[in-house]
């Protein structure tokens, strides 16, 4: 791997680890203005747990904040995922050295 791409890898891992933390503080905010109680709600929707009919009609209820929180785990999944890529291909990397 050249110089670059291991630079180019490094300054990724970087800016992933920002975005987490950034996600991490934003969750903790919309938590606590949305309460538990409807947090646990939007986890069993998020974690596909509703029947489909029950999935169907909490859709509809959903608000601007609560779109926000699923939009939220959402990208919080697609940095862990993108983080821990990044980590392979850097072990992956020194194992070869």
């Amino acid at each position: 791997m050249k110089p670059d791409d291991v630079e180019f890898l490094g300054d990724m891992v970087v800016q992933l680890d920002e975005t987490i933390k950034k996600l991490v503080i934003e969750e903790q905010e919309l938590v606590k203005k949305l309460g538990p109680v409807r947090v646990l709600e939007l986890k069993e929707f998020w974690n596909q747990e509703l029947p489909f009919d029950d999935e169907v009609e909490f859709k509809r209820t959903l608000d601007y904040w609560e779109k926000i929180l699923i939009r939220n785990w959402a990208h919080t999944t697609r940095a862990h995922k993108s983080r821990a890529t990044v980590g392979q291909t850097f072990m992956k990397l020194n194992s070869k050295l």
